[in-house]
């Protein structure tokens, strides 16, 4: 039986939600930078899709290294390739179970200290969740970036799902009060 988490269908509709807009993108936006200094669109999918590499990559052994990452040059300059290896992620996260949710995992990344090795205690479940919030993260630079370019990522994307809760919650409340009146 796979895992059930939240984690893991959280992961898979921000995954979902990047080969959505992966497949509308083009070769030329994805791979060319939006602002002076700044990456490209694809540069920040390739990072993001890095990270989960790595968790998939080191979960079964225990040791997962955020700085061992590949970088991939298609996958920041081709956005089929991009969703491709987002599809895949999805069906290996998929394969996890639920008994993996609390077993530790010791998690490298490099923490501006001096590039010494930094190995901390974690859990297969807590990287999940670290995997959501990193991916929220680069999309809203992915979202910013497309906006220099008039291309509408959707409303909810690069926003986290807490923040969606709330705006929820407001409109709620708002609707709520209004109908009083």
């Amino acid at each position: 039986m796979s895992l059930s988490l939240a984690s893991i269908r959280g992961n898979r509709h921000f995954l979902e939600q990047g080969i959505d807009l992966l497949e509308r993108l083009s070769p030329e936006v994805y791979r060319t930078p939006t602002r002076p200094g700044w990456a490209a669109v694809g540069s920040q999918f390739r990072h993001a899709l890095d990270h989960y590499r790595a968790f998939l990559e080191g979960a079964p052994e225990g040791r997962v290294d955020y700085d061992a990452r590949q970088r991939e040059r298609l996958i920041e300059t081709d956005p089929r390739e991009a969703a491709a290896q987002a599809r895949e992620f999805i069906i290996r996260l998929e394969q996890i179970h639920v008994e993996d949710a609390d077993r530790p995992v010791a998690v490298q990344m490099d923490s501006g200290g001096g590039h010494l090795p930094d190995w901390r205690p974690s859990t297969i479940g807590r990287e999940l969740q670290f995997l959501v919030s990193h991916t929220v993260h680069h999309y809203a630079l992915i979202k910013l970036m497309l906006e220099d370019v008039g291309i509408d990522a959707g409303s909810d994307f690069g926003a986290a799902p807490s923040s969606l809760a709330y705006q929820a919650a407001l409109r709620s409340e708002s609707a709520e009060t209004g109908a009083g009146n």
